[in-house]
């Protein structure tokens, strides 16, 4: 019998791994009062330019403070606490789908560096290409449960 080797092709020196229910209780044990207390403070159902800001601000620090011990989650907290503006967003929106893989170590080089846009604390990551996409794995994961659980919560009001 022959044995076949599998080859990981992804980064997974970390130990850092996001756990979906323990990211979804911590979470929601924040982001529920917070929006409850908002909700208290604006009596009204019409939702002012400041209102959203609040939302967006609580949304975002629950983001960071559920998912501790990440590079990005730092980086997110801090600039959530300098109270930053939204132009000032993680990520500039401008991206272009990457499909083909990189003919010259310039190219890739340029890829890594829009990598480092998308993610919180991206730009401190310079030396360790590794540690950036391991980061990055768990920014997306974070963010696909960020939107499975408002979307929960809109269902469920």
């Amino acid at each position: 019998m022959e044995s076949y080797e599998r080859k990981r092709t992804y980064p997974m020196k970390s130990s850092k791994v996001i756990h979906s229910t323990t990211f979804t209780t911590k979470y929601v044990s924040y982001l529920v009062p917070a929006l409850t207390n908002i909700g208290s403070l604006r009596a009204s159902y019409d939702v002012d330019e400041e209102t959203k800001k609040m939302v967006r601000y609580e949304v975002d620090m629950a983001l960071a403070l559920s998912a501790k011990g990440f590079a990005w989650s730092r980086a997110l907290k801090h600039k959530l606490r300098l109270n930053y503006n939204d132009d000032d967003r993680v990520g500039d929106g401008h991206g272009e789908p990457v499909t083909k893989k990189p003919k010259t170590e310039h190219e890739e080089e340029e890829r890594m560096m829009c990598l480092r846009k998308l993610i919180p604390g991206g730009k401190e990551m310079m030396a360790d290409d590794e540690m950036l996409l391991s980061e990055l794995g768990s920014y997306v994961s974070c963010l696909e449960l960020q939107v499975n659980i408002l979307r929960s919560m809109l269902q469920n009001n």
